[in-house]
């Protein structure tokens, strides 16, 4: 076992003193060069892109785990607007935008953050220590995938661990008529409850 005298002790989350220390390690160019602005017509854009990203962090770093709620509590929490570099009280953003960029965000930009987040904590270590490798849920096969195997019947082919037959859908039909009540008339109407 190593020592823990060498770790970094971080603030509580959600604390203005925790996005204070953590703040500096976001490189906003990065992240305005990887998501543009959208063109087109319409009013300019309030926000750039290292905004609303900081403010989609906020969820993670803070207690409102909620985009709405965040959005509610940003107004009262002068630390998480000055993460998200949000100067102006009467200027927040709404969940709309947040939505769009969220939208705009793909999974290439999201890598290209993370790696110039990592690339300073690996430089930062010695190559004289032994590597270590932490496992996430990602490096593990789905539940699922070992407990349909054993409900499978003889003769049926396998199409793979836990993959729908072709041509079926993978969703719950009783979420689909929740509006209506339980099993009552279809929710492919626009809106059902109004007759």
């Amino acid at each position: 076992m190593g020592s823990l005298a060498g770790m970094v002790v971080l603030p509580q989350t959600g604390t203005a003193l925790l996005l204070q220390k953590l703040t500096d390690f976001l490189d906003d160019s990065l992240i305005n060069e990887l998501v543009p602005p959208q063109r087109g017509p319409g009013q300019p854009r309030a926000f750039n892109s290292a905004q609303l990203f900081r403010v989609l962090l906020l969820s993670l770093l803070t207690p409102a785990h909620s985009f709405n709620l965040l959005l509610k509590l940003l107004p009262e929490n002068r630390g998480w607007r000055k993460f998200a570099h949000l100067p102006n009280l009467r200027s927040l953003p709404d969940a709309k935008m947040l939505h769009q960029f969220r939208s705009r965000l793909d999974l290439c930009a999201l890598r290209e953050v993370n790696a110039s987040l990592v690339r300073p904590l690996i430089a930062s270590l010695d190559p004289s220590r032994l590597p270590l490798a932490i496992m996430d849920a990602t490096d593990l096969p789905a539940a699922n995938a070992f407990k349909k195997t054993g409900r499978l019947r003889r003769g049926v082919p396998l199409l793979g661990p836990g993959l729908s037959k072709p041509g079926e859908a993978a969703g719950s039909s009783a979420t689909r008529n929740t509006a209506c009540g339980c099993g009552f008339p279809s929710a492919r109407r626009p809106c059902c409850w109004r007759r």
